[in-house]
């Protein structure tokens, strides 16, 4: 009877063991807020490159705002559960994560980032084409392990086609529902204002307008990429805003919203 108890209880904690190893390598999604997008058990991250596209790339120094993704309900859901995933990096403005028609074949999709935020607008011509579902694998402990994008093409697209290096393109696919490894990083920041709403118009012709502003966004500049202040404007109360920009020279601009408790910057190209 002994002996018999000896191998049970060694048995339970080897057990127990295991599954505090397992809760300690793989992390999943369990709230609103920033994370970092890996392999279980491998080095390879979901990264934007030096060239503002989407590649694995192994885990860079601290957490690099390259490497970091705010995983939020999305800003115009088709239905519940959408969510939308984006970075900030200095500097450069706001990348949403995606696909586009290009990069879809049957389940088979590639993802990639552009600047600029989430499309809002279901009349507009790329929308729903930055829409994911947090999903469950198998193996899940409790929150979401898994991740689906659902593109108006094909709906059932997975993360499922494991990297096998660094440099490798983010693909996903029509097979098993893989495990990602979602690292919480941080909550969603209380000094920033909810920028859900606001829809700026991107490429600008001779007007640039931005809708949906909150009532707490006091002014609104645009600078060139060098930072020189090309104009500024009070918008106070305003929840729409246009101005005359037919005199700038074609090229990328910053425009930077400033509220109450913090800015929103989006880059725009200037035809």
């Amino acid at each position: 009877m002994k002996k018999i108890t000896f191998k049970m209880t060694s048995f339970l904690f080897l057990t127990f063991m295991t599954l505090q190893v397992q809760a300690q390598v793989y992390e999943e999604w369990t709230q609103n807020g920033w994370y970092t997008i890996g392999v279980p058990g491998e080095d390879l991250f979901m990264t934007i490159n030096a060239s503002g596209d989407l590649e694995w790339a192994a885990k860079l120094p601290g957490d690099d705002e390259k490497q970091v993704w705010a995983i939020v309900d999305h800003v115009s859901p088709a239905s519940t559960g959408y969510m939308q995933i984006t970075a900030t990096i200095a500097g450069e403005g706001n990348y949403t994560m995606g696909t586009i028609p290009a990069n879809i074949s049957g389940k088979n999709t590639t993802l990639t980032v552009r600047l600029g935020d989430p499309i809002s607008d279901n009349t507009a011509e790329n929308y729903g084409y930055d829409q994911f579902q947090r999903r469950k694998s198998a193996t899940n402990n409790g929150g979401n392990d898994a991740l689906f994008i659902k593109t108006p093409s094909e709906g059932g697209s997975r993360y499922g086609v494991a990297p096998s290096a660094a440099g490798d393109p983010v693909q996903f696919d029509g097979g098993g529902i893989d495990k990602l490894e979602f690292k919480f990083v941080s909550a969603l920041s209380t000094n920033e204002f909810d920028s859900a709403s606001i829809i700026v118009t991107n490429p600008v012709n001779n007007q640039l307008i931005i809708n949906g502003l909150p009532t707490t966004v006091k002014q609104i500049s645009v600078y060139s990429l060098l930072g020189s202040e090309i104009l500024t404007k009070k918008v106070e109360g305003q929840v729409s805003f246009s101005t005359d920009v037919s005199t700038l020279p074609s090229g990328v601009y910053v425009v930077e919203i400033i509220g109450i408790s913090g800015k929103h910057t989006v880059k725009v190209i200037k035809q």
